[in-house]
């Protein structure tokens, strides 16, 4: 039996010994160019460093820290909430178009195409509920909500809690006018995108400022009687009328005309972090950065490809407003309305000091994740064929916005995808949720099997077996730390994941 006296008296009885290390400690590398400002976007990002003699390198515990500054155009002025921008979902590999890593001048790991839906993918399938609650939404914003995240960036932003509706419901008489909604006159229009309140002239007309940027409310009668809508943005506010722009509406015409029953409110009255500058920190989605072992002596280089000046701007935020442009711009403002700056950017390297390693061979483990797209129509079943690595040992299905990154609505690390009806900028209607039918045929095998029939419209949710079979492939269903819950699984995008430890090079998608 082992004495609480007992000391160890023998450098091998040392835990970090016994695992051949003595020390470990982080080097921090600068990129081989300016990378702040305006600078970012001048060309390739080198970040090169190297270890010789006792000095091994951990990928697993490498990381880039990078400091932001979010503002409004002026480049100074902090946001506030009716601004309506807040940092995109998974941020950093929005930032770029491409990442490589070099050991020795040769690449052994590359991600050539798709940055943030490989980034999204991958942190989704391998990290837990609690991570990306908690070290993910810290480190990288995988917080699904904009509006938690646009809380936290602007000058009056509120903690937003999830509240039983019955605790935050505010009847007509309340808001200062009569319950019955007769003497008032007080009166809706629903129309795509936006609705309009219309005053009466009694003295018990809903006052300005009842409603106000993340709101809630429902109509008494009328075709959309019991229906909720999210207040985005209040385009008017005066004593003869109020218009809001809102979330929820599918239908381009007049709606219903009729009274409001009540005001359902999720906003807090304590303030959120309300911070301009921050810093997060991330590893790309490379595969090298999956080692958890040390490497010994070598030249070794990560290679980061941003996008253009317009894009990442665009990119790095998500706002429910939305915009088509390519500028970063919002409805009715100028290409100045925002300003997204990077203060600075290192490579931090863990290293520990072990054994020497001047004549070694060694293998390399890699497992990277590769996309591929294919536009489809929604009109009828169609097959899609992809080409594979013969060493593919899983596939997954995904459905993406085509103007994902470009409308700033619509999020590229979100698995998303959109109605337009109308022409609107607003984003109307999850459309990959009314998914019918797929299967995927590989290595001479259907998956899954029957054809996946989900769906998920008004009254009717069939997408919990596909859930369920994603987090099973993915063994997030039997990680200590939890799963994404159904609801997080659909605001950050669905996707269906499918362990396929075969080999074959031909892939056919039918859906």
């Amino acid at each position: 039996m082992t004495s609480i006296f007992d000391l160890k008296t023998n450098v091998d009885e040392l835990s970090s010994t016994n695992q051949g290390t003595s020390r470990m400690e982080y080097d921090q590398h600068p990129p081989t160019r300016d990378v702040t400002g305006n600078n970012f976007a001048n060309g390739a990002i080198h970040f090169r460093f190297q270890t010789s003699g006792q000095k091994w390198w951990i990928p697993s515990r490498t990381y880039i820290r990078t400091r932001f500054k979010l503002t409004k155009g002026d480049g100074t002025t902090q946001l506030e909430t009716t601004d309506e921008v807040a940092p995109n979902m998974g941020l950093m590999s929005n930032l770029f178009q491409s990442a490589e890593m070099r050991i020795n001048d040769k690449v052994v790991s590359r991600v050539a195409d798709f940055m943030p839906q490989v980034d999204a993918l991958e942190t989704r399938l391998t990290k837990s509920k609690s991570w990306l609650e908690g070290v993910g939404e810290a480190t990288n914003w995988w917080e699904p909500d904009q509006s938690i995240r646009l809380a936290e960036v602007s000058s009056d932003g509120k903690i937003i809690k999830a509240i039983q509706p019955a605790d935050t419901t505010t009847l007509r008489a309340n808001l200062g006018y009569d319950a019955a909604g007769v003497a008032n006159n007080n009166s809706y229009e629903v129309k795509e995108q936006e609705i309009d309140i219309l005053r009466g002239t009694s003295a018990n007309n809903l006052p300005v400022g009842a409603f106000a940027v993340g709101d809630f409310f429902s109509p008494r009668s009328g075709a959309n009687d019991g229906e909720q809508y999210k207040i985005l943005a209040i385009v008017n506010d005066t004593a003869a009328q109020q218009t809001y722009k809102i979330q929820g509406v599918t239908k381009a015409q007049a709606a219903s005309v009729g009274n409001f029953a009540k005001v359902v409110s999720l906003r807090d009255g304590e303030p959120s972090r309300r911070i301009g500058e921050f810093e997060l920190v991330w590893q790309p989605p490379l595969s090298l950065f999956k080692i958890g072992h040390a490497l010994p002596s070598g030249r070794y280089e990560l290679v980061l490809n941003p996008q253009t000046a317009t894009a990442y701007q665009r990119r790095a935020i998500e706002s429910v407003l939305g915009q088509a442009s390519k500028a970063p711009t919002l409805p009715g403002g100028t290409p100045q309305d925002f300003n997204v700056s990077i203060e600075n950017m290192y490579l931090y390297c863990a290293t520990v000091e072990g054994p020497r390693a001047d004549d070694i061979t060694y293998l390399l483990d890699l497992e990277q994740t590769r996309c591929q797209s294919e536009k489809i129509s929604t009109e009828n079943f169609q097959q899609k064929n992809f080409d594979v690595s013969p060493s593919t040992y899983a596939l997954t299905v995904a459905y993406q916005d085509l103007r994902a990154g470009e409308n700033t609505a619509l999020s590229a690390s979100k698995f998303k995808s959109y109605d337009n009806a109308g022409g609107g900028q607003v984003p109307v209607a999850s459309q990959e949720l009314k998914l019918k039918r797929f299967f995927i045929n590989y290595a001479g095998q259907n998956l899954p099997a029957p054809d996946a029939d989900p769906q998920f419209v008004a009254g009717k949710d069939y997408t919990i077996q596909r859930y369920s079979e994603t987090q099973i492939y993915s063994g997030a269903w039997f990680d200590t730390g939890g799963a994404e819950t159904i609801e997080e699984f659909h605001d950050r995008g669905a996707y269906y994941y499918f362990s396929w430890p075969r080999k074959m090079s031909h892939c056919v998608c039918c859906y």
